[in-house]
């Protein structure tokens, strides 16, 4: 098999984890976020024009949104714009109970 016919199998709900990304995790998340945000524009049924002057955004940027241009966004970018689009946006923060556990593995972010 050549480098370019690299096949890659799904192990994980997580395609990027699955890739080897670092942080995949975050990307995951911001997956997720994005998708929701182009589904509530697409949903909207209005102009491009029209939802960029609402968000606040050019034209061009909605693109990237309803196209899924994840690098395009951050995590805080998209939670302002699931706010703008009327969405309740919440985050729950589950601490470790012992002080054992605090550094003694790894947490998740994730979007459900």
């Amino acid at each position: 098999m050549n480098k370019k016919s690299k096949k890659h199998e799904a192990v994980t709900d997580n395609i990027f984890a699955d890739l080897g990304l670092e942080q995949s995790d975050e990307l995951l998340a911001r997956a997720k976020l994005l998708h929701e945000v182009g589904s509530l524009i697409k949903a909207s049924s209005l102009s491009q024009k029209d939802v960029a002057q609402k968000l606040g955004i050019t034209q061009p940027k909605v693109s990237m949104l309803v196209s899924g241009r994840l690098s395009a966004f951050s995590t805080e970018t998209l939670l302002h714009y699931l706010s703008i689009l009327g969405c309740d946006v919440q985050i729950k923060v589950k601490k470790p109970r012992t002080i054992v556990e605090i550094f003694g593995h790894k947490g998740c972010i994730a979007v459900c």
